[in-house]
């Protein structure tokens, strides 16, 4: 107790100094903090892209070398994991589409992108129907000039108005609204809300062209993809000739696999140049703490001559050390979590605060940074000889 008070007050009295001492430790922990916390936030706001895009999808990628001879991958795709994946394949649709003006009345929209899709579509894609009724086979058999419009597009070119039942025009073509979906990704211009969804089997009239060359199938689950992408393998080798053309499987999957895996390795980085910054921090602290025994040779001289054991002495500095650094490490906390919380909602619009296991470990770091760097000093000041320490000036 003796020593904690003793090395307050040896604090207070250079407040300045003490300051600039726990600095580094301070700059340390808070970049250990917001750097986790932004990790986290990139993190967070990867995985919900990928959700909104949906997730546990195999991406099928037809190219052609002869096009003439071209075969009806889509039906082949459609009634295979229709017939003999049922129970792990939720649905499959093309990946098609194309940007086109979209217009009702008076309103045009010149962003929006048309998406060619099967009656499976919303579901392969995440979208989630809010009025009227999606597209379903009757349409993609008779080849109905209808469709459904993503809430961007349903809000801009209807307003408060029911959509359903009236006709839009898309790229000068007249379609049927016969639905639309909810919001996904924040109802605005570019977003995945800026899409309408039309029957596949009008590729011809609006593409002007007579065979799809990318699928989606949607699997029920991550534990599934690997036999479900091993199936469709068997499927497209018997299906597709390699003299007519080659396919691709693609895990949609990895990307957000991939993404995570390279945020993870970054955090280490960072992580690793934060403790750079804690190190230096200690190596400051051991620095004035070598000042501080040459400043108090006289007190340190005058307790060994009346018979205080090294131990005390070595634990004075100790505590001193400790303190410096455990004040520098709560400062950083305060500041950490500020700057996490101020970054995170201007990045990514997210509440971020660091990991409370984070914290606490970067707070105990500081600590032992503080104690190890400490330790120098007080080893020292332990082994001044008396009868030296009282000459001193």
């Amino acid at each position: 107790m003796n020593a904690l008070v003793m090395a307050l007050d040896s604090i207070r009295e250079k407040k300045g100094r003490s300051f600039l001492t726990m600095l580094g430790i301070i700059i340390g922990v808070t970049a250990v903090l917001v750097l986790v916390a932004l990790v986290s936030g990139y993190n967070a706001d990867i995985t919900a892209y990928y959700e909104k895009l949906g997730v546990n999808k195999i991406n099928v990628t037809v190219t052609w070398y002869d096009a003439s001879r071209s075969v009806d991958v889509m039906s082949a795709l459609y009634d295979y994991c229709d017939q003999e994946l049922s129970d792990t394949v939720e649905g499959v649709s093309p990946d098609l589409s194309t940007d086109l003006p979209m217009k009702y009345r008076a309103t045009t929209l010149d962003s929006g992108t048309v998406y060619l899709g099967s009656d499976e579509y919303a579901v392969c894609n995440n979208y989630t129907l809010e009025r009227g009724r999606d597209i379903n086979a009757f349409d993609i058999a008779q080849r109905n000039r209808v469709c459904v419009l993503g809430s961007y597009v349903a809000d801009s070119l209807f307003q408060y108005a029911d959509p359903i039942g009236e006709t839009v025009y898309l790229g000068g073509e007249p379609f049927t609204v016969v639905g639309t979906y909810y919001q996904k990704d924040g109802g605005s211009e570019d977003s995945m809300d800026d899409m309408a969804v039309i029957p596949y089997s009008l590729d011809r009239a609006i593409l002007q062209t007579d065979y799809l060359t990318a699928f989606t199938v949607k699997v029920d689950t991550s534990d599934h993809m690997d036999a479900v992408m091993a199936s469709l393998e068997v499927l497209l080798a018997d299906t597709i000739s390699s003299t007519v053309g080659e396919y691709e499987l693609e895990n949609g999957n990895a990307a957000m696999t991939e993404s995570t895996e390279e945020m993870t390795s970054m955090s280490v980085v960072l992580g690793g140049i934060a403790g750079i910054a804690l190190l230096v921090g200690g190596i400051g602290i051991m620095n004035i703490m070598l000042v501080t025994v040459t400043e108090r040779t006289r007190e340190i001289g005058i307790k060994k001559s009346i018979g205080a054991p090294r131990g005390e002495i070595i634990g004075q500095f100790l505590v001193e050390a400790a303190i410096l650094s455990g004040m520098g490490g709560v400062i950083g906390i305060l500041l950490g979590y500020g700057l996490s919380l101020i970054l995170g909602k201007a990045m990514y619009d997210l509440i971020l605060f660091p990991d409370g296991l984070v914290t606490a470990g970067a707070f105990a770091f500081s600590v032992v940074i503080g104690i190890v760097f400490g330790i120098y000093p007080a080893v020292k000041a332990s082994n001044l000889q008396p009868v030296d320490a009282l000459r001193a000036d």
